[in-house]
């Protein structure tokens, strides 16, 4: 009966220690998301503004002159967000003049700035009330405009990218 009861016991124990390495942990599962609305379609991803062929006289031989302007616009289609929309894009700021994108040759800058109200948009800023969604869709209108940084410009080809990003509301 001894022999019994202690093999019953060992029985015991071992059965409650197995079930303890089953319960054991190895890992964790970490579950993520965000549900968000989808943004818009953007129909003119790659926009090409070009100055064309400018003298350097157009500046003046000072700081702070525009030589050329041109408008662009950004449109969007298919918009399941509403309200307004606004933009940030990527270049670097000038060199002489932080408030406008380096183009690349000394004492020239690329200023952008929003077509409804002529609004700076300089590097590194997010701005907002480019334009409004109305029927699933917008235009984001714009101007560039070539400005002196310095008394005295470079001359020479002008070829800067620049990446865009919409801020949704």
């Amino acid at each position: 009966m001894k022999k019994n009861f202690i093999l019953a016991s060992l029985v015991t124990v071992l059965a409650v220690f197995s079930s303890f390495s089953a319960l054991s942990y190895d890992g964790t599962i970490k579950f993520r998301g965000t549900i968000i609305n989808e943004g818009c379609t953007i129909t003119t991803k790659d926009v090409a503004v070009d100055f064309g062929k400018l003298s350097k006289n157009a500046f003046g031989g000072k700081a702070n002159i525009v030589g050329i302007s041109k408008d662009f616009s950004i449109s969007l289609t298919s918009c399941d967000v509403k309200g307004v929309l606004g933009i940030s894009f990527d270049g670097r700021p000038d060199a002489d003049n932080n408030t406008v994108y380096s183009s690349g040759l000394a004492g020239v800058g690329i200023q952008i700035l929003k077509g409804s109200d002529g609004t700076n948009i300089a590097p590194g800023t997010n701005v907002s009330g480019i334009a409004t969604i109305a029927s699933n869709t917008a235009t984001m209108n714009f101007r560039a405009d070539l400005i002196s940084t310095k008394n005295n410009v470079s001359i020479g080809s002008i070829d800067k990218t620049f990446n865009f990003t919409i801020i949704y509301p």
